[in-house]
């Protein structure tokens, strides 16, 4: 397993305030509503993977979608999370800027 999880955010993340995590790279995270840290610079900010259900697949394939809540987030920035201490449940996050402005 990679302790990388990388992925571009959407226009419905950057409004919502929030960064999706896909079902096939939720063992990166911590169990899903258990606290974890983000470092940021060198302060920590407490995170939680949380979900909701969704029938956007239609009424017949109901599923959830997992996230963690992050503001000032912008449509097409590119996040990156490491991991840096299982232990500690500690991760780092950088994110790019988008230079798209259309």
């Amino acid at each position: 397993m990679t302790n990388i999880y990388e992925r571009k955010i959407s226009f419905e993340e950057a409004r919502k305030g929030y960064f999706l995590i896909l079902k096939s790279k939720l063992n990166f995270f911590p169990t899903v509503g258990s606290p974890f840290f983000i470092k940021v610079g060198a302060k920590k900010k407490a995170a939680v993977v949380e979900s909701y259900h969704c029938e956007c697949q239609g009424p017949d394939k109901p599923h959830e979608h997992y996230f963690v809540k992050w503001l000032g987030l912008a449509k097409g920035d590119r996040l990156e999370m490491k991991k840096i201490s299982d232990k500690e449940k500690l991760y780092s996050i950088r994110i790019t800027e988008s230079t798209n402005y259309y």
